[in-house]
């Protein structure tokens, strides 16, 4: 199931740049494709939440409805320092726990979720491709590796490679360049609002696909999950540019 963004707030009205997804499915093609990772197209973000969720329990902690859906889908250094806040402990001591607990989580074999990594082959037989996450770098290929996409993406960019992470519109406008095409020619897909923020800051065509609940990010338009065969249908008449 899909559906064009039309609620009538003015954060919604107002996107950064004009919508080529409408109508849906769409007669715009991209020139290149940027796509997350965690809750895009493998489910380590909720596994990332209930890490985090499990390290306040056994400090006797939780955390509020707001900043939880304030720190969804940003850096580990975001979550850790707010996370840190609340169990009124030293940052340095909680980023090695939390970040221990959730390696140990991501050795057991990951999810990919519905569609995903079927969409994300189809894409990349017709364009370039690249995976943009706030992820640490040992971390993104550990997950690029287990997911068995190294020879799918032309590129990866992990939080090492640029200045600012989500939502700053770095990551995004990173992906583009390596991939040697504008912004305003990419398609990005994102889960989360910080994501979102992202690439919509950094000027790509964005469809959103939210897993989380209380995540509602802006988007050009959203999809219910990725097995949407208008989505597929989509992008299977794509002109071959690779």
């Amino acid at each position: 199931m899909s559906e064009t963004i039309t609620d009538p707030t003015p954060s919604r009205d107002h996107l950064p740049t004009a919508s080529k997804l409408t109508p849906w499915p769409p007669s715009w093609e991209p020139a290149a494709v940027v796509v997350d990772l965690d809750g895009t197209l493998v489910d380590t973000e909720q596994q990332w939440v209930q890490a985090q969720d499990t390290y306040l329990q056994s400090h006797g902690a939780t955390i509020d409805e707001h900043t939880r859906r304030e720190i969804t889908g940003r850096s580990a250094q975001t979550v850790v320092a707010a996370i840190a806040r609340i169990v009124g402990k030293d940052p340095e001591v909680v980023v090695g726990e939390l970040l221990a607990q959730h390696r140990a989580d991501l050795d057991r074999p990951l999810t990919p979720l519905p569609g995903a990594l079927e969409i994300l082959r189809a894409i990349a037989e017709r364009k370039p491709v690249a995976i943009a996450s706030n992820s640490p770098r040992d971390l993104l290929d550990k997950k690029v590796h287990s997911l068995g996409i190294d020879d799918v993406a032309d590129h990866t960019v992990a939080i090492e490679d640029v200045a600012q992470p989500k939502p700053a519109p770095d990551m995004y406008r990173r992906g583009a360049e390596l991939l040697g095409a504008d912004p305003a020619d990419c398609l990005a897909i994102e889960d989360s609002e910080t994501g979102a923020e992202s690439a919509l800051a950094a000027g790509l065509q964005l469809i959103s696909v939210p897993v989380i609940p209380g995540q509602d990010p802006r988007s050009h338009h959203r999809l219910t999950d990725l097995t949407d065969p208008e989505l597929h249908r989509w992008v299977e008449s794509w002109t071959r540019t690779r």
